[in-house]
């Protein structure tokens, strides 16, 4: 009996990412008006990627807060004022955030789990669920129809690619009964990755792309107005002065939003910094 009671009450609070409020999956990205040319130009789709973050009247923190985001809510950044992005939301509300609480999709832990849970779980025949208390540390997972034999090559192959695309930190496994509310078995993962990353602020410009590879990362920022070699190398430092052990190894490349046009590549590294203007990549060795 207790384990039908506890049963019941985890599995029923435990769609924080992939029951509760399914509208968050189906929004599309806001259009800006039309008369608005410039502000169209530089218009780009990301990812809120903290939960429950306050969006403001103005950019700063003594503004007022006219509304609030989850994790994994698209919006439109039309703007960057001194580090605050201006974004529209799939409704049309506008405001105010902070950059580095706004990013590409794939530093959005509920659109990575959600894009898993639609696209990959099924073919395990298997849901799968987040740990409202312990989110992403704990996830429940709940097989259709499946042989015990299977189970354990079964678990292993969903957490390798939950912990690819989601969550890279340790991560604990608990087997739903099918047709009941207790638990079969539990498992126990090391990590594969660095389980939480940081975003630096961004002075001017928006973060198009970030990718992290073991202790590395590698971001690429667009600015949509020109500006002098030293501010692109100010903006880069700035950027990379964010990380420190256990990443070892920063690279930062600036475009242009208009031309695409590789203004900056930047490196810091164990050795030190190098950078070279009007490059994607430093020139071949």
């Amino acid at each position: 009996m207790r384990y039908t009671i506890i049963g019941f009450l985890i599995i029923h609070s435990l769609f924080l990412l992939l029951s509760c409020n399914p509208k968050l999956s189906k929004k599309t990205a806001p259009s800006l008006p039309k008369n608005d040319l410039l502000k169209e130009k530089f218009k780009l789709t990301a990812f809120v990627i903290k939960d429950h973050i306050n969006i403001r009247k103005s950019p700063s923190t003594n503004a007022q807060v006219v509304f609030t985001l989850q994790d994994g809510e698209t919006v439109q950044i039309t703007e960057n004022k001194n580090g605050w992005y201006h974004i529209i939301t799939a409704e049309g509300q506008e405001g105010w955030v902070r950059s580095d609480l706004i990013g590409p999709r794939n530093l959005s832990k509920t659109a990575m789990a959600r894009a898993l849970n639609d696209s990959i779980i099924p073919n395990f025949s298997a849901q799968l669920y987040i740990d409202k208390n312990h989110p992403y540390q704990v996830i429940y997972l709940k097989f259709n129809n499946i042989e015990p034999a299977s189970m354990d090559s079964y678990v292993k192959k969903i957490v390798r690619l939950y912990q690819q695309k989601v969550y890279p930190g340790p991560v604990t496994v608990h087997i739903i009964k099918n047709n009941s509310d207790g638990f079969i078995k539990d498992y126990h993962f090391k990590g594969i990755g660095l389980a939480k990353i940081e975003l630096p602020v961004l002075p001017v410009g928006i973060l198009k792309t970030f990718k992290i590879n073991k202790n590395s990362v590698k971001l690429q920022i667009v600015i949509p107005k020109k500006i002098s070699k030293k501010e692109l190398l100010s903006l880069a430092r700035s950027a990379s002065q964010k990380y420190g052990y256990p990443i070892t190894k920063a690279e930062i490349i600036v475009r242009s939003a208009l031309s695409q046009k590789c203004l900056l590549y930047y490196l810091e590294d164990a050795y030190g910094e190098d950078y070279y203007f009007d490059r994607c990549t430093p020139p071949a060795s």
